[in-house]
């Protein structure tokens, strides 16, 4: 029986094979092809690994797997075990290595837009996935107001200090916090505090769903609210331009870890 190891093989993108809703920058996609009685092993990962048997027939085992999988078939094998893979006969076998960390190693301001259009579902999913971000006490005292009206754009733009970014990008979002005439500005920091961090999850979940972002903090602040037309009681605090990057952007050098990590 002749081995192959996974090392090495041909990263390929979803667009490659027939299988759809795969994000090629979250995981790492390979194709691999097995003639009847060759076999490869997959190491330990730290994510998720997806086995997809596009065509034939193999054998999986594994610490918990030792069954046989026919086309059509998806096996998932958890993180830190090693699957072996037999094939009974001719097959193609889609490997899909999940890697959740990417967001974080791709996200980046972006201050310029193509002219590509969102569709608005895409930003309902993203404003769906960012609402589940944490809230400090529960504090759920917070709003997000989106458009993607041009004139709007346009004037929030002038707001923001001529951002040029505002108005090129295709869908603004505007979050606000509700405040209470008789909070101090202890209150008010913790509800700055929880929009912050979901303003950071609308970025993240962005990124996740393929459009570039870019955090805004300085506005006058009293004229975005009556842009956006809220009650009085409502603060805005972040203003966040959402579309395609204009061009690919490298994300700046990072300090290394033992630079910023202490035990103590």
């Amino acid at each position: 029986m002749r081995r192959i190891k996974f090392e090495g093989l041909e990263r390929i993108s979803d667009f490659d094979v027939d299988v759809r809703l795969v994000h090629s920058k979250s995981s790492n996609i390979s194709l691999v092809k097995l003639n009847n009685g060759e076999s490869f092993e997959i190491e330990k990962s730290d994510f998720e690994t997806h086995v997809v048997v596009l065509s034939g027939k193999v054998e999986m085992i594994s610490e918990d797997i030792q069954d046989v999988f026919n086309s059509g078939c998806l096996s998932s094998i958890l993180p830190g075990q090693n699957v072996y893979i037999n094939s009974l006969e001719s097959s193609r076998i889609l490997v899909i290595r999940d890697d959740p960390t990417w967001v974080m190693k791709a996200i980046r301001r972006v201050r310029k837009f193509s002219n590509f259009s969102v569709p608005k579902d895409l930003i309902l999913k993203i404003m769906d996935s960012a609402r589940l971000a944490s809230s400090f006490e529960g504090l759920q005292t917070l709003r997000v107001y989106v458009t993607s009206d041009p004139e709007k754009r346009k004037a929030l733009s002038k707001l923001t200090y001529d951002q040029e970014c505002v108005s090129k990008a295709p869908w603004i979002a505007v979050i606000t916090i509700l405040v209470d005439e008789d909070d101090g500005e202890g209150e008010q920091g913790k509800l700055c505090s929880v929009a912050t961090n979901f303003a950071l999850y609308v970025m993240l979940s962005a990124k996740a769903f393929g459009l570039d972002s870019c955090w805004i903090e300085k506005f006058d602040e009293e004229s975005v609210r009556k842009v956006i037309n809220t009650p009085e009681d409502e603060r805005p605090v972040a203003v966040i331009p959402m579309g395609y990057a204009e061009k690919f952007l490298k994300v700046s050098e990072r300090r290394p870890l033992d630079e910023i990590l202490v035990e103590f």
